[in-house]
């Protein structure tokens, strides 16, 4: 089956939230990479000013997680789905007021929030359908996501030539359309769900959902291990830049490695997961995925000669092309196992809590590779030591300790259609 096919086959609301799942990003990305620069250099804000406009985007976004997962299992998914839509464009519209402080920091933390909303909820409906197993669900939504990581940014340069203000607009009119589309589409029985969900999980509401969560050790267990997935997924967008900087590279070239890791996810991600279910345990393509992240960057750690023509882009494209792949083998699977470890009590609160640990894990890759960076005296391939220890480190706590047979059979029986 292919991912068209597969696609076709969802009933309209799961295709109309891979779509949005898709401008979601492509919004995302069609304005926030340009912020910084329109505010540092058009309306000549401090960069301590700017940074703290972006930190309060990305700490409401990670903080908040948790807020939106339980509002998401207290009323329904639609509900913060809507909500979602509706405080991002909210928040991209409120960027043409960047010049009044006040209203810039409303801007960014409403396009924080939305994402807190939007997400855990949106994860936890999708990991609800019964067309297609779980982890091509996933893939769907991986291929949707690098699609609009991908445009996003080809969009919104194009946009900018025009002015700011039309980039914000244009960036803002998909999402109050989607919110008008799954206020229509999105079942409202899944308040009903979710009322339900709370029953199983004892009463009580918000703090028996938490109780809960918190109770479920193989859960947080997993969460913890996977801090070390998310320390190294950032560092495509963190680490290699900061490598060319000190390599005197070019913006294009880090330009060009998103690029190529974009279209691989794209190109290849929905056959690879469903090549991936016919053969080994999901537990163990998340422990081979993670590896391969990690180990990717060792392609990095020869001191290569070339310093022009195509050869001098070989190290880079083994780089993207293993760190890839580890991503297609392990993120399908990461996030069905979630629904799976939730055991459908509080799904969405249980998403909420693991892109918690998530912010963590994204937060300290960031540091360590900093700190490696500031080392550099010690060794120049501090950095890439390091990242491959945490891939290395990750996939074999992940082998140990989440190999319960148990685990691995409910999730490769998440739904009757998958291939065997």
């Amino acid at each position: 089956m292919s991912m068209f096919t597969s696609y076709l086959k969802l009933s309209v609301e799961y295709r109309c939230m891979l779509v949005a799942a898709f401008v979601f990003n492509l919004g995302f990305y069609m304005l926030i990479p340009f912020l910084a620069g329109y505010l540092k250099q058009d309306l000549l804000l401090s960069a301590t000013l700017v940074g703290l406009v972006l930190g309060v985007r990305s700490f409401c976004q990670q903080g908040l997680f948790l807020v939106g997962g339980l509002l998401a299992d207290l009323f329904g998914v639609k509900k913060p789905i809507v909500a979602g839509c509706l405080l991002r464009a909210l928040g991209f519209c409120l960027f043409l007021f960047s010049q009044v402080t006040e209203l810039l920091f409303l801007a960014a933390f409403l396009t924080g929030f939305a994402g807190a909303l939007f997400t855990p909820a949106a994860q936890s409906y999708f990991s609800k359908q019964t067309e297609l197993s779980s982890a091509q669900m996933f893939a769907l939504v991986g291929v949707a996501r690098n699609g609009g990581e991908l445009l996003g940014p080809v969009c919104g340069l194009m946009l900018l030539t025009v002015s700011f203000d039309v980039l914000c607009v244009v960036s803002a009119l998909p999402f109050a359309l989607f919110a008008v589309l799954f206020a229509v589409l999105l079942p409202g029985k899944q308040a009903q769900t979710s009322s339900n969900v709370k029953s199983a999980s004892g009463g009580g509401g918000i703090s028996a959902m938490i109780a809960g969560v918190l109770g479920n050790r193989k859960f947080l267990l997993f969460s913890i291990i996977m801090s070390g997935y998310f320390m190294l997924i950032n560092q495509i967008s963190f680490a290699i830049p900061l490598h060319l900087v000190t390599q005197s590279g070019e913006p294009k070239e880090v330009a060009w490695v998103l690029t190529l890791c974009a279209l691989i996810a794209i190109v290849l991600q929905f056959p690879v997961t469903r090549l991936c279910e016919r053969w080994l345990s999901p537990e163990k393509w998340i422990s081979i995925g993670i590896a391969l992240m990690g180990l990717s960057f060792a392609t990095l750690v020869p001191n290569w000669a070339y310093q022009s023509g195509v050869l001098y882009y070989l190290p880079m494209s083994l780089l993207a092309i293993l760190f890839t792949l580890g991503t297609m083998v392990s993120f399908p699977f990461i996030m069905s196992q979630i629904s799976v470890l939730a055991e459908g009590k509080s799904v969405a609160t249980h998403y909420g809590f693991f892109y918690l640990f998530a912010g963590v894990g994204l937060i300290a890759g960031s540091a360590l590779v900093g700190v490696a960076f500031d080392y550099t005296a010690l060794n120049d391939n501090l950095a890439w030591y390091c990242l491959i220890a945490i891939g290395v480190l990750t996939a074999v706590l992940n082998t140990v300790f989440m190999a319960a047979p148990g685990t691995n059979s409910q999730i490769q029986t998440t739904s009757p259609s998958t291939p065997k």
